[in-house]
Order: C-alpha cells, then sequence, then structure tokens
C-alpha cells in the first residue's frame, strides 16, 4: 500500500513536471504571448484585454455588464464567469493573473487526463504519459491564445472521471457506495457549471456531447452489474439534476448572450456551407506523426489553407502510435472500446465537410446549427489519443515483462517514453506562443499620453486595422520577430487602448456585435461596414487613403482621434504628433454629445448610410432617426426653430460608469440629442426625470427629444436577461454548494468519529 502510494505520489510529480514544461516561461509569472491570428490576435486584441478591463471594474465594485472603452460602448454579456479566472484577474495584475490561470488550466487538464487514464486501465506510468501528452497536445498550444476555450476543455478528463466514479460498476471499496457516488455527482456538477461559466458555449456544448455519451454508454455497461435498478435509476437521475443544475448556474451568462445574440449576425441558425467554411484539411491527418510536415505558421512557412491553428493536433509521435496499438490490442475491453470509438467519431467531425457524417449532426443534433469551426472537436481527438496512449504503454509494458520476467527494462523503457514524450512537446509546441515581458507589452505607448492630454473625453480609431495587422504578420514572419506587433499595438488598435490604459475606442474586436455597429464599424466576420468605405490602403501597404466625408464621419460617431501607421490626408483633422510607430490625427468639431436641431427618419439601413455618406450631411444640425414615430417629420426641429432662435446648443457628459451616463444639455430650441454610444436595448432615458423614448440614430447610436431649455439627460442600463439570470444563477448555486456539502457529509469514512475520539 504504502509503495502504491508513494508511486502513485511520484506519478503526480512527474505529470506535473511534464505538463508546465512546454509553458515554462509562465512560471516567472511576468509575461504574456501576443499569438497571432493574421486578421487580428485573439489574446492581445481580445481576450487579454477584455480580462484586464472586467478585472479593473470588479476592483472598482462594478459588476461587469457594460463597458465605453470599447466599441463606442459594448454589453458585456457572455464574459467568461468562471471562478478561476474572475479571482485571477480581479486579484493579481494582468501578466501574473494570465500566468497563474493558465499554469492551473493546464494543471487541471494534465491531472484530470492522468486519472482518467487509470481509470481506463493504464498503470501509473502510462497514465504519466497520458497527463503531459494531453497538457502538451496540439490543441492546447495552438488555442491557448483562445483563453475562455482552454478554460472549458481543460475540465473535460475530470468531467468524464466524475462521471465514471459514479456509474462504474459496483465495488466493496468505500468509493463504491452509494453517497460517495452522489458525492461524484454533486462535484460533476461543479466542474459542468464552471465550463459553462467559462464563456464559450461551443467549447461547454462539446464537452456536453462527451459526457452524455460516456454516462449512456457507461450506464449501460453498468446496468445489471451495480445490482440495484433503483440505484441504477437514482444515478442516472443525480446526473441529470446534475446537468440541469451547472446549465442553470451559467443563467447569469446564458440569458445575456442569447439576449445579445437575437440582435447579431448569428440571430438565427448559420447555414450549413457557413457552419463549416474554415474546414479541416485532410491531408494535416499527417500533423499527428509529423507536426510540421506543411510548414510552420510561427515563422509563416505553413502552406495549407487556413487556419493552422484549427488544425494542429500534434501529441507527441509515441503517444499517437501507442494509442494505436492500444486500440488493436485491446479493444474488446469496454472503455477502450468507448475511448476509441469516441476518438474516431470526433475525428469524422472535425473532418467536416470532408465526409457526411458531421452534416447528418447538423441535421440531427439540437444546438449544433449554431456554431462554426468542427474543428473545435480536435480537443476531444487529443484526449481520446492521450488516454489510450498510456493505455498503449501499460500493455507493451506488461508484453515486455512477460517476455523478459524480473528484467527492471520493460519500466526503464515506459519511463524513457514518458521523457522523450516531454522533450518531443517541449520542442515543438512552445513555438506557437511567443512569450513577451508582461512589464514591456502592458507599459503605454507614447500615444497614449499624446491623446489624453489632447481631449478629456477622448475616443480613438485605427481605420483599417486589419489590413495593418496582415501587413504586421508578414513582417513578423507569423510571430518569428515580435517587433512590428509591437509596433502595431503603438497605434492603439482594438481592443488595447480601452482594455489596458482606459483609451476609449470606436470599435473593437468582439466575438458578436449589434448588426448595427457591425454596418458601421465591421468586423471580423463581415467587413461590409461604412468603416471600410471611407478609409482604404493602397496597393504597397504604406498610404491609407480617405474618403471626402472621412472626418465628418467620424465626428458623428464622437471620433476624437486617428492613429495610423502612415500618413493620411484629409480636411478636418489636423496632425498631432508623429511618432516611429504612429502618426497622430486629431478630428475637429467633434462631440460625444451633441444637441441638433433638425431629424430625418429613414426606414431602410441603406437609406442611412447614403445619408450619412453624402457630403451635405452635416451631424451638427441633422439627426438620422430609425424606427421613429410618423410624429416626426423630415426636418422636424429644423423646422420649427424660429429664424432668430440664438445659438447651436450644447451638451455634455457629467456622469459616465457602468450602468448610467448623464448629459447636460442647453437647447435654444426643441431638438434632439445624440449620444454618439451605441444603441442596444437595456438602455432606457429620462430628461428631468421624465422616460422619454430612445431612438436608434445615425445607424448606431442614440437619440432622444429633449425640448427647448436647460436639461438633465439621464441614461440607464440594465443588461437584458441579467436580473432574471443572477436570480436563477444564485439559486442554482445553492442548491449546487448545499448538495455538496451534504454529499460530502453522507460520504465520509464511517468510524471517523470514533477514531478522532481516540
Amino acid at each position: 500500500m504504502l509503495n502504491g502510494r508513494r508511486a502513485g505520489t511520484w506519478a503526480r510529480i512527474l505529470v506535473t513536471l511534464g505538463a508546465v514544461l512546454p509553458y515554462w516561461r509562465l512560471l516567472t509569472l511576468r509575461v504574456v504571448f501576443v499569438t497571432d491570428d493574421y486578421f487580428a490576435s485573439d489574446i492581445f486584441n481580445g481576450e487579454l484585454p477584455g480580462r484586464v478591463l472586467i478585472g479593473q471594474l470588479l476592483r472598482q465594485g462594478h459588476w461587469p455588464v457594460w463597458t465605453t472603452q470599447l466599441c463606442s460602448g459594448l454589453p458585456l454579456a457572455g464574459v467568461p464567469l468562471d471562478a478561476l479566472g474572475l479571482a485571477a484577474f480581479a486579484l493579481l495584475p494582468p501578466a501574473a493573473a494570465l500566468d497563474v490561470y493558465l499554469l492551473v488550466l493546464l494543471l487541471i487538464a494534465a491531472h484530470g487526463a492522468y486519472s482518467l487514464a487509470r481509470r481506463v486501465g493504464a498503470d501509473t506510468i502510462g497514465a504519466v504519459l497520458s497527463g503531459i501528452a494531453f497538457a502538451g497536445c496540439g490543441y492546447f498550444a495552438a488555442q491557448l491564445k483562445h483563453v475562455a476555450i482552454v478554460a472549458t476543455v481543460a475540465w473535460l478528463p475530470v468531467g468524464l472521471v466524475l462521471i465514471d466514479r459514479v456509474l462504474a460498476p459496483e465495488d466493496d471499496t468505500h468509493a463504491g457506495r452509494l453517497p460517495s457516488r452522489m458525492l461524484a455527482t454533486a462535484l460533476f456538477a461543479v466542474v459542468f457549471s464552471q465550463q459553462v461559466l467559462a464563456g464559450f458555449p461551443q467549447s461547454a456544448y462539446i464537452c456536453g456531447l462527451v459526457y452524455g455519451a460516456f454516462a449512456l454508454v457507461r450506464a449501460i455497461g453498468s446496468r445489471h452489474l451495480l445490482g440495484h435498478p433503483r440505484r441504477w435509476q437514482m444515478l442516472l437521475a443525480g446526473l441529470a439534476v446534475a446537468v440541469a443544475l451547472a446549465a442553470l448556474t451559467g443563467a447569469v451568462l446564458l440569458l445575456p448572450l442569447s439576449q445579445l445574440g437575437s440582435i447579431t449576425d448569428r440571430a438565427e441558425p448559420l447555414g450549413y456551407d457557413w457552419s463549416t467554411i474554415l474546414a479541416y484539411w485532410p491531408p494535416n491527418l499527417m500533423t499527428f506523426v509529423v507536426p510540421y510536415a506543411f510548414g510552420d505558421i510561427s515563422n509563416n512557412t505553413y502552406i495549407g489553407p487556413p487556419f493552422f491553428w484549427e488544425d494542429y493536433g500534434y501529441l507527441g509521435v509515441a503517444t499517437f502510435l501507442l494509442a494505436l496499438y492500444a486500440v488493436r490490442r485491446d479493444w474488446r475491453r469496454p472503455l477502450v472500446l468507448f475511448m476509441a470509438a469516441m476518438t474516431g467519431l470526433a475525428m469524422l467531425f472535425v473532418l467536416g465537410r470532408a465526409t457526411p457524417v458531421y452534416h447528418l449532426a447538423y441535421l440531427v443534433l439540437p444546438g449544433l446549427k449554431m456554431f462554426r469551426f468542427p474543428t473545435r472537436f480536435l480537443i476531444v481527438v487529443d484526449l481520446g489519443l492521450a488516454v489510450l496512449g498510456g493505455v498503449g504503454l501499460t500493455r507493451m509494458r506488461g508484453e515486455m515483462e512477460r517476455l523478459a520476467p524480473g528484467s527492471a527494462l520493460p519500466r526503464a523503457i515506459a519511463i524513457a517514453i514518458c521523457a522523450a514524450t516531454a522533450l518531443d512537446l517541449l520542442y515543438h509546441q512552445p513555438r506557437q506562443n511567443p512569450m513577451v515581458p508582461g512589464s514591456a507589452w502592458l507599459a503605454p505607448p507614447p500615444a497614449v499620453d499624446v491623446v489624453r492630454a489632447d481631449t478629456p473625453q477622448p475616443r480613438t480609431f485605427t481605420p483599417r486595422h486589419r489590413d495593418f495587422h496582415r501587413l504586421a504578420f508578414q513582417r513578423a514572419r507569423g510571430w518569428s520577430n515580435v517587433e512590428p506587433y509591437f509596433a502595431l499595438r503603438d497605434v492603439l488598435e482594438p481592443n488595447v487602448g480601452g482594455g489596458y490604459w482606459s483609451i476609449p475606442s470606436a470599435d473593437c474586436y468582439a466575438g458578436i456585435s449589434a448588426r448595427w455597429s457591425v454596418d458601421v464599424w465591421g468586423d471580423h466576420n463581415r467587413n461590409a461596414s461604412i468603416a471600410a468605405m471611407i478609409a482604404a490602403v493602397d496597393a504597397n501597404g504604406r498610404v491609407l487613403r480617405t474618403h471626402p466625408v472621412f472626418a465628418n464621419v467620424l465626428r458623428t460617431f464622437g471620433v476624437t482621434h486617428v492613429l495610423s501607421p502612415f500618413p493620411l490626408s484629409a480636411p478636418g483633422m489636423a496632425l498631432v504628433r508623429e511618432d516611429p510607430n504612429a502618426y497622430i490625427y486629431r478630428v475637429d468639431g467633434t462631440a460625444r454629445a451633441r444637441f441638433v436641431r433638425g431629424a430625418r427618419p429613414v426606414s431602410t439601413e441603406r437609406e442611412a448610410v447614403g445619408r450619412l455618406m453624402d457630403k451635405a450631411f452635416d451631424p451638427d444640425a441633422e439627426i438620422i432617426l430609425h424606427d421613429a414615430p410618423a410624429s416626426i417629420g423630415p426636418l422636424a426641429g429644423a423646422a420649427s426653430a424660429p429664424p432668430e432662435t440664438p445659438g447651436t446648443g450644447t451638451a455634455s457628459v457629467t456622469r459616465d460608469d457602468t450602468t448610467e451616463v448623464v448629459v447636460d444639455v442647453d437647447a435654444p430650441a426643441d431638438g434632439f440629442l445624440l449620444l454618439a454610444d451605441t444603441y442596444y436595448p437595456g438602455w432606457s432615458a429620462s430628461v428631468d426625470g421624465a422616460p422619454v423614448p430612445i431612438y436608434r440614430a445615425n445607424l448606431s447610436v442614440r437619440g432622444i427629444q429633449v425640448p427647448k431649455g436647460r436639461h438633465q439627460a439621464r441614461f440607464e442600463y440594465e443588461l437584458p436577461g441579467l436580473r432574471t439570470g443572477a436570480k436563477v444563477s444564485t439559486a442554482a448555486g445553492a442548491a449546487l454548494l448545499l448538495w455538496v456539502a451534504g454529499a460530502a457529509y453522507a460520504a465520509r469514512p464511517r468510524g471517523s468519529a470514533s477514531v478522532a475520539a481516540v
């Protein structure tokens, strides 16, 4: 017993060391990585500044519901709310928070795979291989920049272990008793709730499919072995309750996200072609054996179709070959057969449109139509291969020991394979995530001080930033040389200015945005937008050409400064400063809030775009209203204002936080207040305490009517679905905690009280 415990302890130590080896620089707690996505970077444009911003809001005592730092105002629906992530970024500096968070997730993945491999039949050395291979697999290496994905799928093997503890055949140990099984069920609910709260529904959905399949197969195989039909039914009911509680715990995230989804381009299920457009390239199957058979995206030598990081699943050639060996020799064992079938089916899903399997699943499985990237099922493939690799190593060692009884050579060979796999992954995987000092990356560039000094309420815009990003990717040769990304950071492209240094940006890099916001600023899924129409990069990528209405359109949306790596010429703009990496221009006559005399109702988006792009459009004199009542006729305000009325009116923002904006208005006549913040459901408005309707104005921002005189306009925000979601999540979370506490008490070892008394 002691030798077994000692072996298990050493095995866990080796798993820990092997798991962190490819990511050893995270142990310094001082680095961030700047992995690119060619058109932007999910880590330095999205995940990291977004999590830093959420951490700032939590430290200030605000629940993350809205921010004016990104996208001219953005609801924080669907942001990650898992306990580990919130704690890390609320309590630690950004670099340390990222490093600690990822290290914990990688260790969860490694030790979960180790435990799962043990339950499938691997010995301690084989399970060590499984833990090292899974934590170091290509899926994690390539998707590390998608922190929310990693935060979800890292728990997958832990969830499977807990389900197996619930439904494994009856035994005589304490772990086989009903109270212990119910405790495992409650802990599974905790794990799945964290996956739901991690903020990446597709990955939680994939894990849910795997859990369901495993529970079904395990339940069928254990029905008669458990010996008690009522117990079997109780355990299945417990798992169903666990899944329901986990889903309800995520209501605080899922309900607001569903509300937001209804006004985006994803309001309807995605068509099959769109769902599978970025499909796995079948020749990349070779990369399970030769990781860079077709080149390496990190140095821009990859010759296959995009995206390399969605296809990369290498987890060591020895692991892959041993997995095949396990299937060949042990396929009659139920758990091995399940892991093999799970891995094979997941790989067919990964292949997407290359086989008819995914199309059939697309038609049959509820919810699958809502997601892109069938390649995200690759995590299931890597987990299956890692566990089967451990089983294969165990089987191979057993065969060698039968051929050479009493020899230490089989054990030495097995340990050597584990060590060689760790070194293999250390050599191949780190290049996918270039680490840079956090102190350098997060230090504000000169543009931050320039913009702050030039205006008290800035809002920046970096036109054609996706084109500039592609140029940086080419100059960096992937990310072999990170200097071009430092230069690109200096022009405050989304979301770095707002996320790190409180310099709000007009647009942003977001997973989903309101349709009308995309109409103005575009996004990574739809480039057709006003922003694309008013600026273009010339063929040699050295000059930014602007439309004649460039400055006027930016005035409409409250943009105070334009930053570009190249010079530009546009009327109504003045060069403030020229730095080595950034030209900084001021937009004259801009304002976040303004009084407007006239209104022009429109019935279509095209009509609004046409007017905004008209040289005659004056944002100080005219507001374009969508869905306005018939009582507001064309240029109503201007027509009703007496010609002798002096002044143009003023409006100034006097209060601005996550749920409220207050604007003081001095109106020389009846008219409108235009607030150049993005229009979203959930905002309400009042003038001097009296409620007034908010109109979507100038395509994507907000407008309200104000009467003549001095007034205080107040905009208040309640994230749709948050109140209900919070109540449901609180109730479900409390029930879950009570369940865990009660199950832990019932499952305590018998006789513990008498032992303690002695």
